[in-house]
């Protein structure tokens, strides 16, 4: 069979360049339609250098996230190890030779094209059985470049598409994720009319692992609770959730403290088996005795402000969820009428300002002396204001989450 492109004739080589051109433009047209998956991609590639060059022999690798996948194989199988290096590590397109690459050339390759998309190598072209002579051949490769480099570009919008699109998803379902969890935090304060109590939780990177809850058992008796899980977004939204379920559920079996806050810890545990952690302050108020037993389980020290005087509340037990068995440590304070029970997580006294200095518990006790004739909400809100004036522009790093209860007159 004459190789066509072994003519002087002018006419006849611009014919066939029209033609190629031709086929290159008609293959954009269609490759770029938005419908198209990357395998049918590659299939309309594969089939043009069969129908236009008549290659027999043809591979077609790609990058995807970050590993490279086999598009299309006719003739070939799937490269070797010592292959893939060879192919690897061919920057410019490459006639394979047994000195040079042994490997490709045991497996029949004639020549390796890369095809570079923004300044890196994107996929590669293992060509054989295509030409009938060096012109041919020569002629042929740019036009596998040529087609090459439509077929990046195309596969490559089609990846960042798809990357929009689960951006997009996942940014609808981590807000969904946000109300979901926001909800499951208490926000009408006012149906608990034994304590003046109030909280607040700014979730800074959409979804946090803070926590509070007050739960109502009985007559007289409330349970406070602040956590903080380690960790942020939807691993530790569920680690909250089910945290919060569990606390309410042990709240209702048990009186003691120290016995919910070992319970949740087991169970913690067998959920994280020690890979995440949980800090928590959990406090059981008694109204008509005046008192509360509170455990720490390694959280930031509440503030009590008992007539004027500061007290940390630092008794309690390690982390929890980080080892299978503890023994946490009960401690009782007593009540008046305007005492102040104020909890945090380290999202308040860790936040910076322009000057690298951190709020700090010696500012948040500042500021709460300020203010002890104020309401539980009110002390919350000028807490707010009062950190957000502290930090200025600076980045807010950590969600913020605040409790607090004033003990009323009914208090005794």
């Amino acid at each position: 069979m004459k190789n066509a492109y072994q003519t002087n004739d002018p006419q006849k080589l611009l014919q066939l360049k029209r033609l190629e051109a031709a086929a290159l433009l008609d293959v954009l047209r269609t490759i770029n339609h938005y419908e198209h998956s990357i395998p049918r991609l590659c299939r309309i590639a594969q089939n043009v250098l069969r129908a236009q060059l008549g290659v027999k022999k043809m591979s077609f690798y790609f990058k995807n996230d970050h590993k490279w996948e086999q598009g299309f194989s006719t003739g070939f199988g799937q490269v070797d190890s010592e292959s893939s290096v060879e192919m690897f590590q061919a920057e410019t397109t490459q006639q394979v030779t047994l000195a040079y690459m042994p490997a490709l050339f045991a497996s029949g390759v004639e020549f390796v094209i890369p095809i570079t998309n923004k300044e890196e190598v994107f996929a590669y072209f293992l060509i054989a059985d295509f030409a009938d002579s060096e012109m041919e051949a020569q002629n042929d490769i740019i036009f596998i470049e040529t087609l090459g480099n439509i077929l990046a570009v195309a596969i490559r919008n089609k990846q960042l598409f798809e990357e929009m699109v689960a951006q997009e998803f996942l940014k609808k379902e981590l807000e969904v994720a946000a109300t979901i969890q926001q909800q499951l935090l208490i926000s009408d304060f006012e149906r608990f009319k034994e304590i003046d109590v109030f909280g607040m939780n700014e979730a800074h990177h959409g979804i946090g692992g803070d926590f509070f809850d007050v739960l109502k058992k009985s007559k007289g008796i409330t349970y406070v609770c602040i956590a903080d899980v380690s960790g942020k977004g939807i691993g530790a939204a569920l680690l909250m959730s089910n945290l919060q379920a569990n606390l309410r559920s042990l709240s209702a079996q048990y009186d003691s403290p120290a016995q919910i806050v070992k319970e949740l810890n087991s169970i913690l545990f067998g959920i994280t088996t020690g890979e995440k952690f949980v800090t928590l302050f959990l406090a059981r108020l008694d109204t008509q005795l005046g008192s509360f037993t509170y455990v720490n389980a390694g959280h930031n020290y509440p503030i009590f402000l008992r007539k004027g005087q500061v007290r940390r509340l630092d008794t309690g037990c390690v982390l929890l969820g980080i080892i299978p068995e503890i023994e946490p440590e009960e401690a009782n304070h007593t009540f008046s009428e305007g005492d102040i029970l104020f909890m945090f997580t380290d999202g308040l006294v860790e936040q910076t300002n322009d000057q690298d200095e951190m709020y700090s518990s010696e500012k948040v006790v500042e500021e709460l002396m300020m203010k002890t004739s104020e309401s539980a909400a009110e002390i919350v809100e000028h807490m707010t204001r009062s950190v957000d004036e502290f930090a200025g522009d600076t980045e807010v790093l950590d969600d913020v989450t605040m409790l607090c209860v004033k003990f009323l007159s009914n208090s005794k």
